[in-house]
Parts: C-alpha cells; structure tokens; sequence
C-alpha cells in the first residue's frame, strides 16, 4: 500500500465543510440573545436561559449522533443527514426574522434553534473522528495528532469570520423600517451552511468510508448490564479487580478490555463541566460585563457582544504558537508532556481567567449606581420649579433642593410595602409663579429594594403637586446602548396631541405620543427606549404649535436617562435629560487580560481533549468518547442556568471570584484523577472481536476497494 507523507485531499474537504459550519453557527449564535430580546421582545433574563438551553441541547444531540454514526449510518451518512436538518432550522429562523411573511416568529424561531440543536450537535461527534481517521496509520501518526491542532483552527477561523461578519452585516443593511435586519443577519449563516454542506458532498469520492454493520452501543450496553446483573448476584466472588470482569464467559476479553477503557475515559470526564460553565459565560456574563464598559478605541466604537470575537482570534494566534514553538520546549523538559496535563493546566488558566474577570468586575462596581440594601429603599426627589424647595421628611433634618436638582433619599427603612409622608415647602413667589398654597403632602409608599422618583411640579390650578413615576430600572442595556424614557407633566389644558421627538444625527427617529387629559393635571411616563448613542435633537409639538420646543442632548455609551418635561401654559416650563445610571467610563479593552486566559485555557484545554477523545479510545467508539467529550459541554451550560436562576449574589464580582476557586479546586481533583490514569495504545485495526460478543463478525467495511485507498 502506498502511503503519503502528507494530508489526504479528504482531510481538506472535511475542514473546508467545519469552517463554513462554524462560520454558520457562530454567526447566528452571536446575535442569537439580541434578537431574543429586540425583536422577540423576551427579557434578559430568559433571553439568556433560552440562549443557554439551547447551546446545552447543542451538546446533548452529539450522543444521538454518536449512535446513529458508529451502530447505523457511518458519519459520513451521518453528517450529510443532519446537515440537511441544520439547513431547514437556518431557513426557519431566516423566515421567522421577516415580519411581512405573517408567520409566528417566537414558534418559527423556537422550532429554528430546536432544528439548529440537532443538526449541529449530530454532526459534532462525527467531524473530528472522521477527519482524524482519513490517516493512514502508523506512517501518518504524527499527521494526525497535527490535525486536530488544524482542526481546531478551523473551527476558530470559521468562528471568528462569522462573529465579526454576521453582526456587521446584520447592522449595515436595513430593512422593514428597521435600524438592523436580522433577516439578513440569518440568512447569510444559512447561505453557509448551504455551501458546507455542498462540499461535504463534493469529498465524497476522497473519503475513507466505513459501515457499521453491527449496533456497538447496543452491545455495550448489553455487556455492561450484563456484568452488573452477575456482580449484584455474586458479591462474595474473590478475584474480580473490575466490575466487568464479571462480563467474562459472556463477552469476549476484547470487548470487556475496550469497555473498561470507554468507562475510564467517561470517568475522566466528570469534573470537566465545570471548565465549559467558565468558558461559555464569555456569550453571557462577560458580554453584561462588556455592557457596563466603554468601547471606544481610537475613533471606533466596539460594542459589547463583539468582543466575542477576541477569543478565536487569540487561539488563531496561539494554536501554532503553541503547537511549533511551546510544546516542542515543554517536551525536552519533560513537562506537559501528555494531553491529561495540558488539560490541567488549562482548567487552572481558566479559573485565572475568572479572577481576572472579578478584579475588573470590582472597578467597574464603584461607576455602578447605589442600590438599596436589604430591607430598605430608595426615593428620588426632583424639582422642575423655578425655585429652591424645603422637603420635610421622617428620616432627618429639612433637605433643600434647588431648581432641576435631585435629591435622593438613599436606603429607608422598608419592609415589603412602608409608607411614608413628606412634605414640600416653596415660597409664594416661584419665578413666574405664584402659590395660593405654599406646601404639598406628599405619601410615599415605599417598597423595598426599589428607587422610586418624586417629581416636583404643578396643578392646572397653580398648586404645588407631586408625582410619582414607575420605579427607576438602572440596568444597562445588553448592547450598550443608552437608555432613555421620558416623563411629561401635563399642567394644562392649553396643549393637546403633544408629542416628543429623539431624532438621532442620522435620521432615525423615536416618537413619544403624550396623552391628552381634559380634567386633571397628569404624569404621562414612556417605556425605557434603547436607542444608538449619540447627539439627538429633541423636538416637542403639539396641535397648536407644531415647533413647541427644540433642544439637543447627548446620550453616551451605557448611560440610563430620565428625560423630564413640565408644560407651563402654552409652552414648555421645564425640561432636563438626568443620568440615573453613568455612562461607561472603563475601556472595554480591559476585558482583554482575561480573554487571553481563557483563549490559553481553550487551547491547552479544548485541543488535548479532543486528542485524548480520540486517540485514546478503541475504534469502534470513538465517537462516543467525543460525544461523551461534548456532554460535558452541556453539563457546563445546566450548570449556568442553575446558578441565574438562583441568584446567589449581589456583587458579580463575588460570584466570577467563586467560580474561580471552584475551577482550581475541580482541577486539583482532575489531576488526582488523571494520576490513575493509564494511557492505552488502541491497536488501529480492528479485530474480529472488537466491541462485539465472540460469535460476532467484523463492526465496520470500508466502502472503497483497497486500491482507492492506496490512492486517498
């Protein structure tokens, strides 16, 4: 047989065919949970379970794969199939983003990413084993522990182009009266997966393809059950060092021998999930991170879901850092020296990561705003008058507050629902004004954990009046952008159909129709609008005078904004944008230390893992040890979702320091248990006995002639 001292021409089909996956999959996972939140309009916290449970399914499906690969299909049957589902849920969610084709987007979506869970996560298990298995072994050995280094290159190539060109083009085209155009923005990962799976298709006639033509799982499961019926009926035997020795008689030594190393391997596995709950955190609370953060980098805006994109970038720099340059020095000290230790010491990385994180979580936290305490709450005062006020109040001494000041009266006691009643003082003569009555009692129900706002204005009868408005929501927005709402204080009957204008130095304009009221004088509150930063021109008219009131303000980066409006008779008395919540003043560049850790983490974590996925099991499951490689993955995104739901901690910066120390720790356990490891070399070609009971034939034929092999 001929063999090549170079890559065999499938091997390049099948990571053209990843690349273009990746580039499909990254793409639209990367403005997957803005347009949960923006156009689905879910909030931010189920924006972000859904975003989890679905990448979770993404690295359940793997284990069907897996089956259906090595005990039905093969993967190249396998991979084609479910590359064909992958395409339909990319189409589902294309259609779902176009409001015009009168469909249900939430249903069309939901069943989009359920179809996008099982195609990419059917496919997973398969790649890697296929590619790795086009080598001929033993002369191409070393060609291929190389491979999976390029393989997983590939993957972040393909990542990195789809999170840098899929928001971009999301962004740049608009469409439907729209300032983004998801359409596009999942359209252009489905036109991806079209020419993936083209040239998957186009290998064909280079590919190496085996058949199963027994079912492996079925047999495993068989053996394994097998030998815990015989141990649970025989506890007094002597001599049985494993439990599926007691499988001896039955099964052959064969399968006996490569079960026990699956199940070492699998063992291996278990304090791995706790690594990919760090790793995936970079989709969720490292871009919330990123949200509080500036992202200006000399003259250019970087917005906080793309700073995803630094971590493919960075392994892409250091995968042949590391593969030609650290590894080779490792090697002739004698460190680092398999895959289990480089896996180590990525998990250790990782959590360094997390604590890099924490630390600049613990800066960002003194630009936050003050919240209440338990058991207590918050009131904001806030005069629109043209004069200073006294606030009587039960907490301490007489406050003055001047015109357009905020007062804030920070944590009072509450408990549940607390009442409290103030009382506001102004002299008779008010600017322009003038009081038949001086003072105003004011009851303020005050409910714990909540800032309330008071607004200081008048009656239509010339009176002092307070107002109330809904509670202050100081959360900055997932993408950055300001947050703005407006709260007008109708004082007359001398303006009707009045309406406020943000128009932004682009054009796009946001249009807050005020109410009309005839009987009473009223606060008229908007919902948070998120709108790009930026100078907008603020434009107020009414029926009787379409140019009321012209003003510009400035809405920066992360900044939360109460825009206050107080109409006089005929025009408008007071206005004022306050910031409740500053806008970011950390650069975003910041986050980079700990982006560095992680991609270092990936590398020596994620490569040596597939490796060690791979070489160590026996042929005939290799793709289950993969699958089993990304279960864990999966596991680590539950393990997220739990730890949102409950809500441990005030301070994020608490929990990435927990999650730090959690790592370390799981890592000295690894380690404990990589220690007991004993590396096996698989024999690369399977006997008749292998993975199968005695009377058993050969699992797996090749499809080609031994003469297309020696060619491919």
């Amino acid at each position: 047989m001929i063999v090549r001292a170079e890559y065999p021409t499938s091997v390049f089909c099948i990571i053209a065919t990843e690349f273009c996956e990746r580039f499909s999959f990254c793409g639209l996972r990367t403005i997957l949970s803005l347009y949960l939140r923006n156009i689905l309009l879910f909030s931010e916290n189920t924006s972000t379970v859904v975003y989890h449970v679905f990448i979770m399914c993404c690295y359940i499906i793997p284990l069907v794969g897996a089956i259906l690969a090595d005990s039905y299909f093969g993967r190249y049957k396998t991979i084609r199939n479910f590359s064909l589902i992958y395409l339909v849920g990319n189409t589902l969610m294309c259609i779902a983003a176009v409001p015009t084709l009168d469909v249900a987007p939430i249903t069309f979506s939901m069943i989009g990413l359920a179809l996008i869970a099982i195609g990419t996560g059917g496919i997973k298990p398969c790649v890697a084993a296929f590619g790795a298995e086009q080598f001929d072994l033993p002369a191409q050995k070393e060609l291929q522990s190389q491979f999976f280094s390029v393989f997983y290159f590939a993957i972040n190539l393909g990542g990195f182009v789809g999170m840098v060109l899929t928001p971009v083009m999301k962004k740049a085209v608009t469409c439907f009266g729209e300032d983004t155009c998801y359409a596009v923005g999942f359209g252009f990962p489905a036109a991806l997966m079209v020419l993936s799976l083209l040239l998957f298709v186009i290998g064909k006639n280079f590919y190496k393809l085996r058949i199963p033509k027994k079912n492996v799982i079925l047999q495993f499961i068989r053996c394994g059950s097998y030998a815990l019926r015989q141990k649970s009926n025989e506890k007094g035997e002597i001599g049985r060092s494993h439990w599926l020795d007691y499988a001896k008689g039955r099964f052959s030594a064969k399968v006996i021998e490569d079960m026990k190393v699956v199940c070492s391997i699998l063992l291996l596995y278990a304090p791995l999930p706790l690594f990919w709950s760090l790793f995936d955190q970079q989709g969720s609370r490292w871009t919330f991170q990123a949200s509080h953060m500036s992202g200006y980098v000399l003259g250019t805006q970087i917005v906080p879901d793309q700073m995803q994109v630094v971590n493919p970038a960075i392994v892409l720099i250091l995968i042949p850092v590391f593969d030609r340059v650290l590894y080779p020095c490792f090697s002739k000290l004698n460190v680092l020296e398999n895959s289990l230790h480089r896996m180590a010491l990525g998990g250790i990385m990782a959590g360094l990561a997390f604590f890099s994180a924490g630390i600049l979580e613990l800066a960002l936290e003194t630009t936050y705003p003050e919240l209440p305490s338990e058991h207590h709450a918050s009131v904001n005062v806030m005069n629109t008058l043209p004069c200073s006020l006294t606030i009587q109040n039960p907490f301490d001494e007489a406050r003055t507050v001047r015109s357009g000041e905020i007062h804030k009266f920070a944590d009072i006691p509450a408990h549940n629902y607390t009442r409290y009643t103030f009382s506001v003082e102004a002299p008779l003569q008010c600017g322009s004004l003038k009081f038949n009555k001086r003072t105003h009692s004011l009851d303020v129900v005050s409910v714990e954990n909540q800032i309330d706002s008071v607004l200081i204005g008048t009656s239509i009868h010339n009176e002092i009046q307070a107002f109330i408005t809904d509670p202050v929501d100081f959360k900055k927005s997932l993408s950055g952008k300001p947050r703005v709402r407006i709260a007008y204080i109708k004082s007359s009957r001398s303006l009707t159909n009045v309406t406020v204008s943000l128009i932004s130095s682009s054009g796009l304009q946001d249009v807050y129709f005020v109410h009309d009221y005839s009987s009473k004088s009223s606060l008229a509150v908007s919902e948070y609008m998120e709108l790009p930063q930026g100078v907008y021109e603020c434009r107020i008219s009414s029926s009787e005078n379409p140019h009321l009131y012209e003003k510009h303000f400035h809405l920066a980066l992360g900044g939360v904004y109460s825009l206050i409006i107080r109409e006089g008779l005929q025009e408008i008395a007071f206005i004022k944008l306050y910031t409740m919540s500053t806008p970011n003043t950390l650069n975003i560049l910041w986050q980079v230390p700990q982006y560095v850790l992680i991609s270092v983490a990936e590398i020596m974590f994620g490569v040596a893992g597939l490796e060690f996925s791979f070489t160590q099991a026996p042929k005939c499951m290799k793709t289950i040890t993969i699958a089993g490689w990304y279960l864990s993955v999966a596991g680590g995104n539950f393990l997220v979702i739990i730890i949102t739901q409950l809500n441990m901690f005030r301070s994020q910066a608490h929990e990435f320091f927990l999650f730090a120390v959690l790592m370390v720790a799981d890592m000295m356990l690894f380690m404990e248990m990589a220690s007991k490891y004993k590396f096996v070399a698989v024999s690369e070609i399977s006997s008749s006995t292998t993975c199968f009971m005695i009377e058993d034939v050969l699992p797996f034929i090749d499809e080609t002639s031994s003469d297309e092999t020696e060619l491919n």
